[in-house]
């Protein structure tokens, strides 16, 4: 087979003009990536609920302007009842998970998972009478609360009738 001197030429070149070319890493999302995982270690270090102490909590219910969520209607229930919901635990232990991170939803994925796959005891779900389909309660937490052996009990309570219902 024949190839000329000129093609071997151009493809070596070619091949050696790639090579030298550095790559720069995106520093940016090099950083980034290691900052959410930093902040996954320390919310599975700090997500250790003592029995009966988590609240969850989804979606909103009607307001004066308009829908509300309910998130504050569980965080009262949940100092009332000297518990905590998922945020307030993070808080509590200084995790933050970054409002404007690339892995922000991925970090509350796990956030979520983890507070699900470790409450024990009676659990409560403070619900809004609309919420969306794909919420991280519905598609996340709910199911990894039923599928934990050491929740005893699973309470939800839709905020807006008071209703309680127990579904575990």
């Amino acid at each position: 087979m024949f190839i000329s001197k000129v093609f071997i030429f151009l493809f070596a070149l070619l091949v050696s003009s790639a090579i030298a070319i550095p790559v720069r890493p995106n520093v940016g999302a090099v950083r980034q990536a290691a900052q959410a995982a930093k902040i996954v270690v320390k919310t599975k270090q700090s997500l250790r609920p003592a029995s009966g102490q988590a609240v969850f909590w989804s979606g909103s219910r009607p307001g004066e302007n308009g829908p509300v969520s309910v998130k504050q209607d569980a965080e009262h229930f949940a100092k009332v009842h000297g518990k905590g919901t998922l945020e307030q635990t993070l808080k509590g232990h200084g995790v933050i998970i970054p409002k404007n991170s690339p892995h922000r939803t991925k970090m509350w994925e796990v956030a979520s998972k983890t507070y699900a796959q470790r409450a024990k005891g009676d659990t409560h779900v403070i619900l809004g009478s609309t919420r969306r389909p794909d919420s991280h309660y519905d598609t996340i937490e709910k199911p990894a609360l039923m599928k934990n052996k050491k929740v005893t009990r699973l309470t939800e309570h839709n905020a807006h009738t008071g209703k309680a219902t127990v579904v575990k």
